[in-house]
């Protein structure tokens, strides 16, 4: 976890000298996708789907990068990447072998860096998707 801050703490620069918002957020999605493919691979397939849903439901739906992605990106292409996080979650239910929960880790972990790079060049900021209290 100590990890995590110390990645988020090192704030990427977008080009236009602002810092970039979506960039260590796509990273800390990267990290728990790490973590759930690591732990996979070690045989503990519980600790592995916590760190898919943990990635999912704790970073990407909760931080507002899903809904980021959908007003900016588009709501089919944000969907195809949500379906990566379930394909994630059930191949490692279904006891899927390990090199098919890389390659669709792979796959997370490029869409999400790639589309942190979009929304942070169109100056996407968080709060933007924040609810009014």
């Amino acid at each position: 976890m100590a990890f995590i801050g110390a990645v988020l703490g090192m704030a990427a620069v977008v080009r236009s000298g602002e810092p970039s918002v979506w960039q260590p957020l796509a990273e800390e999605i990267v990290l728990f996708i790490d973590e759930a493919e690591t732990r996979y691979r070690m045989g503990d397939a519980r600790a592995a789907q916590r760190a898919v849903v943990e990635a999912y439901f704790g970073v990407f739906e909760d931080r507002k990068m899903e809904a980021a992605m959908r007003t900016t990106i588009g709501a089919k292409h944000t969907y195809l990447v949500e379906k990566q996080f379930g394909s994630m979650r059930k191949a490692i239910k279904g006891r899927e072998s390990p090199d098919v929960a890389h390659e669709i880790a792979e796959g997370i972990r490029q869409a999400v860096r790639r589309d942190a790079e979009v929304l942070d060049r169109a100056g996407v900021p968080a709060d933007v998707f924040k609810v009014s209290q």
